[in-house]
């Protein structure tokens, strides 16, 4: 045995081989690259940095294509984005409670909002990603209280872990490596050359990434929520439109914005990408864009918790449902 061994090795070493490849961090599969799991982006990967980078850097040694090594390098990103965030990649698991997974929920949120604090000249989306969050968290926590509806709540957590994988691992990169560590992800497949693009002028890019997180990252999982039979997903994504109110000041409602006949309902469903993406687009991004920085300050700047308390529902989501609810 002890001489199979040694010959494995010299057989290894000839061809150039590392413990990296031993371990097989090559080629590997996108295996929960919708976050809709516990872990990061494969199984496999380990959440050790130092593990990572060394792979990182003898993979960049010998020239072999970042395509072949696009798992482990979007992996790297995101454990480097959950570790500036306080959060451990190996218990975020969105098949558990909202209420088990409270405390990541809001460390994330809480992590935009410092992003958004240390380089407002620079990243301003992260504000953006704060202030919008309250009522999605709101929504998380609302939906996993009633049991009937804890799989939506299991659905919007998976979203959230998503958009902090693809976005949150971007900011990250940026942060940590510059400009050319976003080329590297867009050489690498993670992103596209728009994206990147945006990159070279992140301040400018709250559009841009916003249509990137709504119209690449979530809308499948949105269309998964719509598509629900029991209960029916078209109802409880509409009363999540109803009840949803905007938190960007000077952002109008879904039903101010396109109001059923004239009333107090809204004439489209928010798990629509289509008119999701023109409410956003049309409305709330330039209501944004439209704050102070003063004024975009405090409101991050004010506990998350508090903020999420404010659009808390309970029961009430079950009460806006169209086959419970009157107009009000």
């Amino acid at each position: 045995m002890r001489v199979l061994m040694v010959v494995a090795a010299l057989v290894l070493g000839s061809m150039g081989a590392t413990k990296a490849d031993a371990v097989g961090y090559l080629d590997l599969p996108l295996v929960n690259g919708n976050g809709e799991q516990r872990g990061g982006v494969h199984p496999d990967l380990p959440t050790d940095r130092a593990a990572l980078e060394q792979a990182l850097t003898d993979y960049r040694a010998r020239g072999i294509s970042p395509v072949r090594f696009k798992a482990l390098l979007w992996h790297y990103w995101v454990i480097r984005a959950a570790e500036d965030a306080g959060v451990n990649l190996s218990d975020w698991d969105p098949q558990r409670t909202a209420e088990s997974n409270r405390a990541v929920i809001f460390a994330v949120y809480d992590f935009y909002a410092r992003l958004y604090l240390t380089h407002p000249d620079t990243l301003r989306w992260m504000g953006f990603a704060n202030i919008g969050a309250p009522a999605f968290a709101a929504g998380m926590l609302d939906l996993g209280s009633i049991p009937e509806l804890r799989w939506f709540a299991t659905m919007l957590m998976s979203m959230q872990k998503h958009i902090f994988m693809d976005l949150g691992a971007m900011h990250a990169a940026y942060l940590h490596g510059g400009i050319e560590a976003v080329r590297e992800m867009r050489d690498a497949g993670i992103i596209d050359e728009d994206t990147t693009k945006a990159w070279e002028d992140p301040a400018g890019a709250v559009m841009e990434f916003s249509s990137r997180e709504q119209n690449l990252v979530i809308p499948d999982q949105f269309d998964r929520m719509r598509g629900r039979l029991l209960p029916p997903g078209e109802m409880v994504t509409y009363a999540i439109t109803v009840a949803g109110p905007m938190p960007v000041p000077g952002g109008r409602t879904p039903a101010q914005y396109k109001p059923l006949f004239g009333g107090p309902l809204p004439a489209f469903n928010y798990a629509d990408r289509t008119a999701r993406w023109d409410f956003l687009s049309r409305d709330t991004i330039p209501a944004y864009e439209r704050l102070t920085q003063e004024a975009v300050h405090r409101i991050v700047q004010r506990p998350f918790a508090d903020r999420v308390a404010d659009y808390r529902a309970g029961a009430r989501l079950i009460d806006l449902l169209p086959f419970r609810s009157g107009v009000r």
